[in-house]
């Protein structure tokens, strides 16, 4: 088979005009072709950085300020005067008799020879009002009252003789007496020396002094024929 040349005459014009167009067209792709393969000349554009600027959030808020707690009330004490105590009507007290006197506020009615208690070292008449340690001086009393009454019974020459004499005694916690003093003589040292033997040989009382009373306890004998 012969192929006809497309310069040929036998060739419409159109035919030959599509042969360049392809031609051409190949010619241009494969330029391209080429200038991927090959690479460009020029550089390629430089990478910029972006920088990102962090925004800082608003600062908190400031506390609100503190609120004192309210102040308490104080209430005033009014302090009333104390009122004056009432004066104590003094009972009329009988002259000193033929008694036998004990420095303690005594409750009992006394002995046979007739022994009562008061605090101060004077004759006692009447009760014990006032006196916080009235419960211990009537156990004084009572143990002084038994003891003077064997005592007399045993000595009757106590009972024929007239004396007054002040004693001083002090008990210890168990309720023994500790220690005796005279204050002053009766004028028989034979009556001083019984009293100073019947005290230290008085029998332990049934319960020890208060903490809180005062020693020693003055005790006044007196006596009368």
């Amino acid at each position: 088979m012969e192929v006809s040349n497309p310069d040929s005459p036998n060739w419409p014009g159109w035919a030959r005009w599509g042969v360049v167009v392809l031609c051409l067209a190949v010619a241009i792709m494969l330029g391209l072709w080429l200038k991927e393969l090959l690479g460009s000349d020029e550089p390629p554009p430089k990478r910029s950085l972006q920088q990102i600027t962090l925004i800082k959030p608003p600062p908190p808020p400031p506390p609100p300020p503190e609120q004192k707690p309210p102040e308490p009330v104080v209430k005033e004490e009014v302090k009333l005067p104390d009122p004056a105590p009432e004066p104590m009507e003094k009972a009329d007290e009988p002259p000193p008799g033929p008694d036998l006197g004990v420095d303690a506020e005594g409750t009992g009615d006394g002995d046979g020879f007739g022994l009562v208690g008061k605090k101060g070292g004077a004759d006692l008449i009447g009760g014990a009002r006032g006196n916080p340690w009235a419960w211990y001086d009537a156990i004084v009393n009572e143990a002084v009252n038994s003891a003077f009454q064997d005592a007399l019974s045993r000595e009757q020459a106590l009972k024929d003789k007239t004396y007054r004499v002040v004693v001083k005694v002090w008990i210890d916690t168990h309720g023994k007496v500790a220690r005796v003093a005279l204050v002053d003589k009766t004028g028989n040292p034979r009556v001083d020396e019984l009293l100073e033997d019947v005290l230290q040989s008085l029998k332990a009382l049934r319960e020890g002094p208060p903490a809180d009373m005062p020693q020693p306890l003055k005790i006044r004998v007196t006596s009368r024929a």
